[in-house]
């Protein structure tokens, strides 16, 4: 018997599975232990809504036509209600429980990152790939997570703990992956998923970017405008950059920074699909952008109060991402992020003009990457000032010492639940916007 939409299968946890010093933590934030344990039961499955996010406005009718034709009428194709850039497609009704896990379909093992991409309608690529056994291409097989991480690349009939996802027909051998080292391309194509979520992979890619609901509100709550100078300070991998610029009507300047090759390389790819043309990308470390004696607006290090808006989306603990069956992450490391991100805000205040706006996004939980950090900036910068992040589709942050409750109405917090709508059923999220002083205040 498989499961309701309460787990993914009958071998997968019904919550996600925390290291118990930071579930403690995580109770610092979430008072409720009812509500912290429906946040860690909806971890383990994707959002029952896919959002698309559009070029343009203008496009949405069209793409709802051709999505429907595109799917058969499988999935409700809406437009969202409030944003008219964005497209909604309903999954099915959650795990299929026509879907058996067939034992004698040979194994295919995927690693952790490649499995929750399947999860979320992907085909599996060659760079995911951990195990499989010698079949012909062509050959029908079951996918499974490598949830802990233990399946070595090459094996042929792993026997550690793995979660099924999907049945598909591979598209390589293991001559192509393991030999050949391929890394690119499709290894198995997915013909039945666990959750049955739309498969968009090359599906307009000149109209439409996939993107979680509230990444695609940041750019409308930095809402930039046409001709003015940007900067997105982690920007990888380019859907809110190129968002930016589809919102700018394509006038104006984005600066985009990336420290990591291989990310600068998937922001281009993305800024390329995108028909995107105001964009610069710089491979550079966001933290060392700035100083205090240079004027340079377009290339680092950068001065004081050259730029009109900037996006701050720093790394962060990334604990409210889904789907996420369990996590690994150890107390140490998901304190060290609070410090770690100030230096990129601290930075961000300075580089941005009298009058500009910052926005600053995480998609984690914790109150200190989030509130403390807002609280930190109104304590330490006079000169800024919180502003309703609209528009307002999230809920209330929650109370820390430094924020009044009609400034926790202010930030915008998404908080997973697998019950929820469109606007509630999305990966953990938060997002806070500032407004630069006109004048510089002196602290007295």
């Amino acid at each position: 018997m498989l499961c309701t939409r309460d787990t993914i299968a009958n071998d997968a946890p019904t919550r996600c599975s925390f290291d118990p010093d930071v579930e403690q933590y995580l109770k610092s934030t979430f008072r409720d232990s009812v509500q912290l344990e429906a946040i860690l039961r909806s971890l383990p499955v994707p959002p029952s809504f896919t959002t698309l996010r559009l070029n343009s406005a203008s496009y949405q009718a069209e793409v709802i036509k051709d999505l429907t034709l595109h799917f058969s009428g499988r999935y409700q194709i809406t437009a969202h209600p409030l944003l008219e850039d964005v497209v909604v497609v309903s999954s099915g009704e959650g795990p299929q429980n026509s879907l058996p896990h067939k034992e004698d379909l040979p194994k295919v093992v995927v690693d952790v990152k490649c499995g929750k991409a399947v999860l979320r309608g992907a085909d599996v690529f060659s760079p995911g790939v951990k195990g499989l056994p010698h079949l012909p291409a062509g050959s029908k097989v079951a996918v499974h997570i490598d949830i802990d991480r233990k399946c070595k690349r090459g094996e042929k009939n792993f026997s550690g703990r793995t979660v099924f996802v999907a049945n598909g027909v591979t598209r390589m051998t293991r001559h192509d992956i393991f030999k050949m080292m391929v890394n690119t391309g499709v290894a198995v194509e997915i013909m039945e998923r666990k959750i049955d979520v739309p498969c968009l992979n090359n599906t307009m890619e000149d109209r439409i970017f996939l993107q979680n609901l509230p990444s695609i509100l940041t750019s409308h709550v930095l809402n930039p405008q046409p001709g003015e100078h940007i900067l997105d300070m982690c920007s990888a991998p380019g859907g809110k950059t190129t968002h930016l610029a589809h919102l700018m009507g394509n006038r104006g300047s984005i600066i985009a920074l990336e420290k990591v090759q291989n990310k600068v390389e998937k922001l281009r790819e993305n800024i390329a699909k995108q028909n995107v043309a105001c964009v610069s990308v710089l491979k550079c470390d966001s933290t060392q952008v700035f100083s205090e004696s240079s004027t340079s607006v377009s290339i680092p290090p950068f001065g004081s109060g050259v730029f009109d808006r900037i996006l701050l989306d720093p790394p962060c603990s990334a604990l409210g991402q889904r789907p996420q069956l369990f996590n690994s992450s150890k107390l140490p490391e998901i304190i060290f992020y609070p410090s770690y991100q100030w230096g990129f805000v601290a930075d961000a205040v300075k580089m941005l003009r009298p009058g500009g706006t910052l926005v600053y996004s995480t998609c984690t939980l914790p109150k200190e990457e989030n509130e403390m950090i807002v609280a930190r900036v109104l304590r330490t910068f006079p000169d800024m000032s919180l502003v309703p992040a609209t528009p307002i589709l999230g809920g209330p942050g929650v109370e820390v010492e430094g924020l009044s409750r009609e400034q926790q109405q202010m930030v915008q917090r998404f908080t997973p639940n697998m019950d929820g709508d469109v606007n509630s059923d999305t990966i953990g999220f938060f997002i806070a916007k500032f407004l630069k002083s006109p004048m510089k205040l002196i602290n007295s």
